[in-house]
């Protein structure tokens, strides 16, 4: 089971990440346990990883104004959002207790939604040692917040063994309630339980987003919503993830930001793909991340892209079967894509200008090299598809 081999690392004194994974493809799922000296600094991952991420802030954080906090994105580390919840200690913006309460909610909610996986489909670790460093970047002035797996797993437990005793096995938690049939809800329940339902089951948030703004328990949220799943009033549907970023600004963006060009980014890390997100935004440019990399031409095609910054390491397809995907679709060739890479090798250059990329950047994200490589490819002689000569 997926436990004892997070249990080993643990026992191992492991430093580094645990990528967890399902092994069927067509549904490739991945989690990312951090861990520092055998403990549990953080863990996220799935499809719901920037809700969930958004959803603790608001419900730990909510009295810090996060747009106000100028988070150092282009450190070279791989946990951004412990990273930030560091700079949030260092500043004093929030208490040792609050983050410590947020990190342990965040991990137990992890491994409940490994747990009910792992009912259904096998799952697989790799892992990947790095230093701690690597992991969150160098913030002093806050102690490390930890928490032990055994910890975590009895918390998850306790939880489990209560959802399924409500008969709760196959409810999904990220799942979202949505009205059926409006005339028949209105003739089966009380006109005030009818507007309750109208204002806030509309299909666009999960369980989980309902009880932490509801300020509810998610058991008995669920547990006083579901017998009207059974009766077929409502239903529980998959619901996509969100967009940190856009969902922040949304409300401060002008009408003409949909005239904007799009900036693309494929990267299979939500990391990368919120650093890419704050740099591309910032800049002036709307964003699309895609961190499933077979359904990157689809969505490439659909909102025709000025630009791709495109991961050469990813699982499934990498990045060299991407970009030749993409040079395949004729409205897609002249589009500039610049690969992204840990390896910044002779035969890594070759095989990228090979499959028709047009640049290539190593990693890790440093925002001016980001920032000039738009630049050059929005300039009107900029080079398409030819990669350029000198290393950026």
């Amino acid at each position: 089971m997926i436990f004892a081999s997070l249990n080993n690392l643990a026992q191992q004194s492991f430093t580094g990440i645990a990528h967890v994974r399902t092994k069927t493809v067509d549904a490739r799922n991945h989690w990312k346990i951090y861990f520092n000296d055998g403990k549990i600094l953080w863990a996220d991952g799935g499809n719901h990883s920037h809700r969930s991420w958004q959803r603790h802030l608001n419900q730990y954080c909510s009295q810090v104004d996060l747009k106000q906090v100028n988070f150092r994105i282009s450190e070279s580390f791989r946990c951004s959002e412990y990273h930030s919840l560091g700079i949030l200690l260092q500043r004093q913006l929030a208490t040792p207790e609050t983050i410590g309460k947020l990190i342990t909610n965040k991990i137990i909610e992890i491994f409940f939604d490994l747990f009910q996986q792992e009912k259904a489909t096998p799952l697989e670790t790799e892992v990947e040692a790095l230093s701690l460093s690597i992991l969150i970047g160098e913030i002093t002035g806050y102690s490390l917040i930890t928490i032990s797996i055994d910890t975590a797993f009895k918390h998850m437990q306790q939880q489990w063994s209560a959802w399924i005793q409500s008969g709760f096995n196959n409810v999904y938690p990220n799942y979202a309630p949505k009205i059926k049939s409006q005339e028949q809800l209105q003739q089966a329940v009380p006109a005030v339980v009818y507007q309750n339902f109208i204002k806030l089951l509309d299909g666009r948030r999960s369980l989980r987003d309902l009880a932490v703004g509801m300020n509810k328990d998610l058991l008995l949220l669920t547990k006083s919503l579901y017998p009207y799943v059974q009766k077929g009033l409502l239903e529980l549907i998959e619901v996509p993830d969100i967009n940190i970023t856009a969902a922040a600004n949304s409300t401060n963006k002008p009408a003409t930001s949909q005239e904007k060009p799009i900036i693309a980014c494929i990267d299979d890390s939500p990391q990368i793909c919120q650093i890419m997100n704050q740099i591309i935004t910032q800049a002036n440019y709307r964003f699309l991340g895609i961190q499933q990399p077979i359904q990157a031409v689809p969505k490439l095609i659909s909102v025709n892209p000025k630009m791709i910054f495109l991961d050469i390491g990813m699982p499934i397809l990498n990045g060299y079967e991407v970009c030749t995907q993409i040079r395949r679709v004729s409205k897609l060739q002249e589009v500039p894509i610049i690969m992204l890479t840990g390896n910044d090798g002779v035969f890594d250059r070759v095989k990228a200008k090979v499959c028709g990329a047009s640049d290539f950047l190593s990693k890790p994200i440093e925002i001016d090299k980001i920032l000039q490589t738009i630049e050059k490819f929005s300039a009107p002689n900029a080079p398409k598809i030819m990669m350029s000569s000198q290393s950026t």
